[in-house]
């Protein structure tokens, strides 16, 4: 008795279970049926009508359909309940309560199956991040997508964005912009066909042509695209360019940085100073618009027009800097420096070059080549005039070494100098302090001797690469040598070192030529 008792209620709870899962799928069943069926919340009248064939609930006035957490409403509408649809007309809008979503236009298909809002006419699109304007909207309410095919303006706190095609992502807040794409706000312009925006973090990325322009009049061009963030005045540039008043910078990479006014550059760069008619090229370089300092490193040399004539000088590095006490700008080039230009050419540890002034300034071991003279000393300072050499001065152990026509070398040698030049050419030569010099001299027969002078101070002219006359001063002891009695010992005068295997050539200044083309 006991067990059959036992028996009989196994079968009663099973039979309980089962029924109890029964209804629960039908709850479910039809829960799921009010989420995915258009309902009439509200409507000031319903009539039953027959459109396009189709038997149709009309509503007029006040309408308001539902489905899940989105609330539609318009003046009036028509719901098919076969294919859970539904067309409102006038004062449309669309609300979601859970991702306060916004959508608004004149007329709306809506899709209940696959929830797609296809909205026409003044549409407007809202949510916490931004406004989205059009006049054709399709709305995907499953991916939270919308879509425009022929035009669109997005507006938020930062920036207006207009384009041809567009999407807008309200889940994530970002957008996709295509044809005709156009990014604006109070600071900035740009323009290109292919732009991914971020309403959150005011983040575009172009691809493609892209020309950016800003209200200081600076512009950006680029054929690969940029990095644009307006929150922070911010932007990277590929393969570009960007255009100033004073200055334009090229490279693979700029990275603009509006707030400081502090630009950088990366690979194949170009910074040219528009006021100064220089361009330096490197591969790293900066550009500081408040103090107008510039920084080219790495592969780094400058192309100075000096009235029509091209100024070149590599070095390690390249420092453009204004002073600060006048309104006067200089150069500093450091290590391994080169120079060359028509009538010149120099090499040193560091060089400045005075632009108030046109002075170039050497240091450490410098030597000059001009024409068949070099030229050294301790330090060299170069005073250029009408695109000429016009004097050198030359401070402590100062040597000069001409060849002339007959291959001998005149030097001459001491403390400090003053090399002055004409038409490219040593015209005269002032010698203060341990003055010392060798020239040959050719009498009217052709024949060659050597006349050794040493004085305190001394000068010498030149005439056609010849000495032409010699003035000494103080102290002198000279002789003349005739050339059957000149010993090799006495041909150089004590430091003399012919460095012409060490005389730049303009491929050795200026690496990459490219840039130029």
């Amino acid at each position: 008795m006991g067990q059959k008792y036992y028996n009989s209620l196994i079968l009663a709870l099973q039979r309980m279970k089962r029924t109890f899962f029964t209804i629960l799928l039908l709850t479910l069943a039809l829960t799921a049926q009010s989420q995915t069926a258009v309902t009439i919340k509200k409507a000031d009248k319903l009539t039953q009508d027959i459109v396009d064939d189709k038997p149709i609930q009309k509503l007029i006035g006040s309408v308001w359909l539902i489905q899940g957490n989105t609330n539609i409403y318009c003046d009036s509408a028509y719901v098919d309940k076969v294919t859970n649809s539904a067309k409102a007309f006038g004062h449309v809008k669309i609300i979601d309560t859970v991702d306060s979503l916004d959508i608004k236009g004149d007329y709306l298909e809506y899709d209940g199956n696959t929830r797609l809002a296809k909205f026409r006419d003044n549409v407007v699109l809202k949510d916490s991040a931004g406004t989205l304007y059009t006049d054709i909207l399709d709305y995907d309410r499953v991916l939270q997508v919308g879509t425009y095919r022929e035009g669109g303006k997005l507006v938020d706190t930062e920036n207006t964005l207009t384009s041809n095609l567009g999407k807008y992502f309200s889940q994530t807040k970002k957008a996709e912009f295509f044809d005709s794409v156009r990014l604006e706000n109070p600071d900035f312009f740009l323009k290109t066909d292919t732009l991914y925006y971020s309403s959150l973090t005011t983040r575009s990325r172009t691809y493609g042509p892209t020309e950016g322009y800003s209200t200081e009049g600076d512009t950006l061009t680029t054929q690969k695209g940029l990095l644009y963030i307006s929150e922070k005045s911010y932007s990277e540039v590929y393969e570009g360019k960007m255009v100033s008043i004073d200055y334009d910078i090229e490279g693979d990479t700029l990275i603009i940085d509006d707030v400081k006014k502090y630009y950088t550059a990366h690979q194949n760069v170009i910074m040219t100073s528009k006021p100064d008619s220089m361009t330096i090229f490197g591969e790293k370089g900066y550009y500081d618009k408040i103090k107008e300092d510039a920084l080219v490193h790495t592969n780094a040399y400058l192309r100075k027009m000096v009235q029509g004539d091209s100024l070149f000088i590599s070095a390690d590095s390249l420092y453009s800097k204004q002073k600060e006490d006048t309104l006067g700008k200089y150069l500093l080039a450091y290590h391994d420096v080169k120079l060359f230009k028509s009538d010149l050419q120099g090499i040193a540890d560091s060089v400045s070059y005075n632009f108030t002034d046109s002075t170039i300034y050497m240091y450490q071991d410098p030597v000059i080549w001009s024409q068949d003279s070099q030229i050294s000393a301790d330090s060299i300072n170069i005073l250029v005039k009408n695109n000429k050499i016009d004097r050198m001065d030359l401070a402590v152990s100062s040597f000069v070494i001409q060849q002339d026509s007959l291959k001998n070398f005149n030097q001459i040698k001491g403390r400090d100098m003053q090399v002055h030049f004409k038409d490219g050419m040593i015209q005269r030569t002032d010698v203060f302090g341990n003055g010392e010099s060798i020239y040959y001299i050719v009498d009217e027969l052709g024949a060659t001797s050597m006349n050794k002078t040493k004085c305190s101070n001394l000068a010498i002219y030149f005439e056609n690469s010849f000495v032409s006359e010699l003035r000494t001063y103080r102290e002198v002891d000279g002789r003349v040598i005739p050339s059957f009695e000149i010993l090799n010992p006495e041909r150089t005068l004590r430091g003399f070192s012919w460095r012409m295997s060490e005389k730049p050539k303009l491929e050795d200044v200026a690496r990459h030529l490219r840039y130029d083309k």
